[in-house]
């Protein structure tokens, strides 16, 4: 039975950039007609909050939310908020990736009205000089990010299914708009034949 998307009152997503090719992305490479690759996903809260994903793939193995990071170096990671990162003898605390990229799903979910369970987050770091240490997810990669994707093989979506979650992000009208408020219209200026008759009583 075709998926049956209907809005959802707390919270909106909107992508305005839907790949054809590979050219902007080197580092997947992915039959884009099997895997539909959404850029710069914004959610917008009902709230007016907004969350935004870096990439967002939808495919019959499920959508791949992905949080991309270009960063170089050695990174520590760490299931807290924050993770470490070095760069020589420099360290500095950055936001954990590994959340940042649950709370995308989490409000991709709420757009879509779909279950976790269709959603595969991941960080992806493609510097090409990137080195992981610690307590590091499975879901966070620094190569071989097409065989990850490609490892999903379980159907979650039919073909008209993907065809709809497409459609619902690349609409324009998806996007939450701010609520119409009417503007007060200025007083009405007396007529010419009017202020002549109040002239005349004068």
């Amino acid at each position: 039975m075709p998926l049956q998307l209907q809005p959802q009152p707390h919270a909106t997503a909107y992508a305005p950039y839907a790949a054809t090719s590979t050219e902007d992305i080197p580092w997947l490479f992915l039959d884009m007609r099997a895997y539909r690759r959404l850029g710069l996903v914004t959610i917008r809260h009902l709230g007016g909050s907004t969350t935004r994903a870096n990439h967002v793939i939808v495919s019959n193995y499920g959508i791949f939310v992905i949080e991309e990071n270009t960063e170089t170096g050695t990174f520590q990671a760490s299931p807290g908020m924050n993770w470490t990162q070095y760069r020589g003898e420099q360290s500095l605390e950055i936001p954990n990736p590994v959340r940042q990229v649950s709370n995308e799903v989490q409000a991709l979910m709420e757009a879509l009205e779909l279950p976790g369970s269709h959603f595969h987050p991941a960080v992806f770091f493609t510097s090409g000089h990137t080195y992981l240490k610690g307590e590091v997810p499975d879901n966070v990669i620094a190569e071989g990010f097409t065989d990850y994707v490609k490892s999903f093989k379980k159907v979650m979506l039919s073909d008209s299914q993907v065809e709809a979650i497409v459609a619902q992000l690349t609409t324009p009208k998806a996007q939450a708009k701010p609520e119409h408020k009417p503007q007060a219209r200025p007083p009405t200026q007396p007529t010419h034949s009017h202020k002549t008759h109040l002239d005349r009583k004068q």
